[in-house]
């Protein structure tokens, strides 16, 4: 394949404000108690709210009223090569895609109660991404294009003054694509990576190691080039994901991200543009194996503990009236 030498670079990432962090710290352990909330007594919710400070440049931290999340989806080509990986009806990613759109989708009514605006990304536009196992996923030109896609996706809700971004991902065959990349770039072996997924059975979870094996057999020469693996190994809602991530840190707007697919993207953007992952807070493990190497990896400690399987980015915005209480109580006492 030939190289993405028209793909963008990303420029150096600037990290949350430090001296921003450290006042917002002082602050709370100096000033006088309020609402009966003593310095220290909110445990890690403090370390969240002091990181939303850094990130804002601003403290005490402002209140997060402009959130938005973002729903990436994707149809997966080995989930079509193999459709035993996955117990999900072939027609399940546009079953949900329709009920996003029709607001009949239980992450609307999440969204709703906790005043976060939706947005979907349908990340193939009808073409599924290759069957990672035999193919490479995406040419040069699609990863290109949709790197950009997630880049000005960012853009926009940094130009429209949106506070922070939420990222859930979507797809049938997602976990295995997402167990490929991560397995991949942190060197772990399929079978302790690997789930259940939608719930298939001993025979379906066999094929599933097989082709992931397969498919970071055919990357294992560029597994530290993060274009490569997305392109080989990865998928289009991936790159998207990556772009959104990363471009979001240049923009200095902080990202709390939810599913392995997720966590997979976050892990190739942070190859991709050094520093990002500074921006970027991770709402849950799941259910996944997968997910906790990229989390280590990124030096992300999940905040929520809910065994969240269902995608879709529940886990960021059931995390978020915890960040906004946070930031709130931490004003609130100083």
């Amino acid at each position: 394949m030939a190289s993405t030498t028209s793909a963008p670079k990303f420029p150096p990432i600037v990290p949350p404000d430090e001296a921003t962090r450290s006042q917002a710290e002082q602050l709370r352990t100096t000033a006088p108690t309020k609402a009966g909330i003593p310095a220290g007594s909110l445990g890690r919710l403090e370390e969240v709210a002091t990181w939303i400070a850094a990130c804002q440049g601003s403290a005490p931290a402002e209140a997060l009223n402009a959130a938005r999340l973002v729903v990436v989806t994707g149809d997966h080509g080995v989930a079509e090569a193999h459709p035993e990986i996955s117990a999900l009806p072939t027609d399940f990613n546009a079953q949900v895609r329709q009920n996003l759109a029709d607001a009949a989708a239980p992450i609307v009514d999440a969204c709703r109660s906790a005043r976060v605006s939706l947005s979907i990304i349908d990340a193939t536009l009808g073409t599924p991404s290759g069957a990672i196992d035999t193919a490479d996923a995406l040419s040069p030109e699609d990863y290109e294009r949709h790197l950009r896609r997630g880049m000005r996706f960012a853009d926009q809700e940094a130009d429209k003054g949106t506070q922070v971004l939420l990222l859930g991902d979507l797809g049938r065959g997602l976990t295995t694509v997402a167990a490929a990349v991560i397995g991949s770039v942190c060197s772990v072996e399929p079978v302790k990576i690997i789930g259940r997924g939608s719930g298939i059975g001993d025979e379906a979870w066999k094929t599933k190691v097989a082709v992931i094996r397969d498919a970071m057999f055919r990357v294992r020469d560029d597994k530290a080039v993060a274009s490569r693996v997305l392109q080989q190994i990865g998928s289009a809602d991936l790159v998207v994901m990556a772009g959104i991530l990363a471009q979001a840190a240049v923009r200095r707007t902080p990202v709390i991200f939810d599913g392995v697919g997720a966590a997979a993207a976050a892990l190739c953007a942070q190859m991709l543009a050094p520093g990002a992952a500074a921006w970027w807070l991770a709402a849950s493990a799941g259910t996944e194996p997968a997910a906790l190497p990229a989390l280590n990896a990124l030096g992300l400690e999940p905040l929520l503990d809910l065994q969240l399987g269902t995608g879709q980015g529940l886990g960021a915005v059931l995390a978020l009236p915890m960040v906004r209480y946070a930031v709130a109580a931490c004003s609130t006492s100083v």
